[in-house]
């Protein structure tokens, strides 16, 4: 996946620490929680060890169907959180693979 993409993931994320209109949030779980299952699934293929486990938990914790109610401040950490999880790992998950 280009890099753009979990760049515009962590910066809807990052937007999703401010007061929006509650389509935005319908749309930032669905978008999230694809791009933490993909994510996911890289890193296990790249065989890191904790990334995966992590981005599982993302993706349930942003799940469009079940919603966790952590309440507006806590989520805005999260978001704020992930964002910054997900530009941490660019390189993990948009460098080609060997071989």
């Amino acid at each position: 996946m280009p890099p753009f993409v979990v760049y515009a993931a962590a910066a809807m994320l990052a937007l999703g620490a401010a007061p929006l209109p509650y389509g935005y949030y319908v749309l930032l779980r669905i978008v999230a929680t694809l791009i933490f299952v993909w994510a996911a699934v890289v890193a296990y293929e790249r065989r890191r060890e904790a990334l995966p486990w992590i981005f599982a938990l993302l993706a349930l914790l942003f799940n469009p169907v079940v919603k966790v109610p952590l309440g507006k401040p806590l989520w805005a950490v999260t978001d704020i959180a992930a964002a910054i999880l997900l530009l941490a790992c660019v390189p993990v998950l948009t460098r080609k693979p060997a071989g």
